[in-house]
């Protein structure tokens, strides 16, 4: 039993050390190109691309949830063509419905936002969206196949094109419109991959009826990505309205600086936990494996936490360092963000628990919630700057979290739960103290030593701390070591 549960962790460990890898190349090519653009760009044409581009990030979410997650959990049977096809339909019929909006939203944007130059950004973005329907369709078949590998070496190779292709783009002084090229080549890039790597293509026109049958119960996961993205990108509008797009792209700019380093384990750790509770569903497995979402949670907490909590302790010598002198006003709000993303890695994998349990309109009531309290503590807060829209925003993301996770956990999850607390803890103060003691050392030495030294004592002070866990991290592990078998 002892063997075969080695086994499981090592294979479930190479996949979650696969994925955060995968994602630790997306981000820093993410953050590769934020250095660029930072110096390339004012705050003020960073901030019509922030806002731009979280209306075509809304777009795109959208194909990455109800029919993405429906074609997970449909049975390995002999009716997987037709439900394939319509999930194929279903997706087609939202994104053609959102390059609609996407081309009202642009023509009406000069009428909405401060400055000039948010309206053509839209109206030249708003196309991609077709290519991301077939991106994320690929990519659901894929990872219903358990290719989970697979789909991330295309991922870092994606990444890591359009990152370079960006940065080119950047330095041959396309300006602003290298950011919008770096969307398309993306999206082009994972539709052909995902699609000439990914498993046979079996599909079957599908009845009219299975297809509406497949909107209706996307409608609250729809929902849920419309009221996310409300609490996600209400800064980004609220400022652009309020007050300008330069104090958008101040407050984008520290969002993308964490998002780059909380996506390594935020992103992985939803779409893990959502492929793997999947698999136990379709293998017709009930309610699945007790306590499972927590410990999935805390295989990457273990490490994200820390990451998150040493940036936040360091944000005022690490961002001047980073995007330059002239950026020094968003450490604050790189701070206040680490706290909100470490709320996100625990709402992700809640999120998955209930959506594989049908329990999505849960989730949809708790981020509708969300939205509106971010919302309108974000236009409250706006006069504030940068600084108080994040604060309004963390403070929403940390109940909402707890909210998630209280609504997913049932009594079988407690002794998962009480297991994950103790895997993540002991890490987290054993990195946090050390670098809060090696600061107080050093602080007064030359920025790179002040800085270098105590990462330094953090890292030991975190492998002491994670020794006594290693059992309870391959237990973790071994969750996602069975995968579902090709279709």
């Amino acid at each position: 039993m002892r063997a075969r549960i080695a086994r499981f962790a090592r294979a479930g460990g190479g996949t979650a050390v696969i994925a955060m890898a995968a994602r630790v190349s997306g981000q820093l090519a993410m953050v590769a190109v934020t250095l660029v653009a930072t110096r390339h760009l004012a705050p003020a044409d960073f901030g019509v691309f922030a806002i731009a581009g979280a209306l075509v990030m809304l777009a795109r979410t959208m194909l990455y949830t109800g029919p993405f997650e429906y074609l997970l959990k449909l049975p390995h049977d002999a009716s997987q063509p037709q439900g394939a096809g319509a999930c194929l339909a279903a997706t087609l019929v939202v994104a053609a419905g959102w390059i609609a909006l996407l081309v009202a939203l642009g023509l009406a944007a000069p009428f909405v936002f401060r400055g000039g130059g948010v309206a053509p950004v839209i109206l030249a973005l708003a196309p991609s969206v077709l290519l991301g329907a077939l991106a994320a369709f690929a990519e659901s078949l894929m990872l219903r196949s358990g290719a989970v590998r697979r789909y991330y070496a295309i991922t870092v190779f994606a990444e890591v094109g359009t990152g370079l292709a960006a940065i080119a783009l950047l330095a041959a002084g396309w300006g602003l419109w290298a950011l919008v090229m770096q969307i398309y080549v993306r999206t082009l890039l994972m539709a052909l991959a995902l699609g000439a790597l990914g498993p046979p293509l079996a599909l079957a026109a599908p009845p009219r009826a299975l297809v509406a049958e497949v909107l209706r119960w996307s409608a609250s996961r729809f929902g849920s990505v419309f009221v996310t993205f409300l609490a996600n990108y209400s800064g980004d509008l609220v400022l652009g309205v309020v007050l300008s797009p330069a104090a958008s792209g101040l407050y984008r700019a520290a969002n993308r600086m964490v998002t780059a380093l909380a996506d390594m384990f935020v992103q992985p750790a939803g779409m893990l936990a959502l492929t793997s509770l999947a698999a136990d569903r379709a293998r017709g497995e009930g309610e699945g494996r007790p306590g499972a979402w927590p410990r999935l949670g805390a295989l990457f907490a273990v490490i994200g936490w820390p990451a998150l909590a040493l940036l936040a302790l360091f944000a005022h010598r690490i961002v001047p360092l980073a995007l330059g002198p002239a950026w020094s006003a968003a450490a604050p709000v790189v701070a206040v963000f680490c706290i909100a993303r470490m709320a996100a890695l625990v709402a992700a994998v809640a999120t998955a628990e209930l959506v594989v349990t049908d329990r999505q309109g849960k989730v949809l009531a708790v981020q509708t919630v969300a939205a509106i309290a971010t919302a309108g503590l974000t236009v409250l807060a706006a006069p504030y700057g940068a600084f108080g829209a994040a604060l309004a925003a963390t403070c929403v993301a940390l109940l909402a979290a707890t909210a998630l996770a209280l609504t997913a956990l049932q009594h079988r999850d407690r002794p998962g739960l009480a297991e994950a607390a103790r895997l993540v803890l002991l890490p987290l103060v054993g990195a946090f103290g050390a670098a809060l003691a090696a600061d107080r050392a050093f602080g007064a030495s030359a920025p790179l030593v002040a800085l270098a030294l105590p990462l330094a004592c953090a890292a030991a002070g975190w492998l002491l701390a994670a020794w006594p866990v290693i059992p309870a991290l391959r237990r973790a592990a071994a969750l996602l070591s069975e995968r579902p078998s090709p279709a």
